[in-house]
């Protein structure tokens, strides 16, 4: 027979199940202080400070790329202001590209009329200017489609496109996405048209 207090008696499983879920907690802070300091929101000193939670709110998720992909009418802007915006002209003489400073999963698209008031983005925020244009003119066909370059395992650029043209990076062409396609650098193009009826 063993005197108590010689080894250590059997820990409470409640004990043991405590400390698992503050390292739960712990590892998804660890998480989103790593993304956050990708993404580009600041310096790894002041994300050490923050709360995932204030974290993930400053990554405006509901924005993240891929979403527009899969729910491209969310993203449509159905303001009546895109009934008098000269989309051409803007794609012509004021629109910039400029590319993210991340890519893939860590990139965030922008809402279209931020788009329009700064006059740059990348292809995922031109893409959404064309597709609020198009709604708003009430071109038929209206869609969404992501463009593979190999040798990458995700998609590299994003266009807009409707029956008739296809919207990419300030450059109208009018053309089918298929051709466009294959004068293209890209192998394929994943798309997806809009459910919103045109105006």
């Amino acid at each position: 027979m063993r005197r108590p207090g010689i080894e250590p008696g059997l820990v409470a499983w409640e004990a043991t199940v405590l400390p698992l879920d503050q390292r739960r907690a712990s590892a998804i802070r660890t998480m989103a202080h790593e993304s956050y300091k990708y993404i580009g929101c600041g310096s790894v000193g002041v994300a050490k400070d923050m709360r995932a939670d204030t974290i993930l709110r400053g990554m405006e998720l509901r924005r993240w790329t891929p979403f527009t992909f899969l729910v491209p009418d969310r993203y449509v802007d159905h303001d009546d202001w895109w009934r008098t915006f000269d989309f051409e002209a803007w794609s012509r003489s004021t629109y910039e590209w400029t590319a993210d400073s991340w890519n893939g999963f860590r990139d965030f698209a922008q809402h279209p009329r931020d788009c329009v008031d700064s006059g740059r983005g990348d292809c995922e925020d031109y893409a959404l200017v064309a597709l609020a244009s198009a709604v708003a003119r009430g071109r038929p066909g209206v869609g969404i489609a992501f463009c593979w370059e190999l040798p990458y395992p995700w998609p590299t650029h994003v266009i807009a496109f409707d029956d008739d043209f296809v919207y990419s990076s300030g450059d109208i062409v009018e053309t089918s996405v298929d051709d466009w396609v294959r004068d293209s650098r890209y192998t394929v193009a994943l798309r997806r048209r809009l459910r919103t009826h045109p105006a």
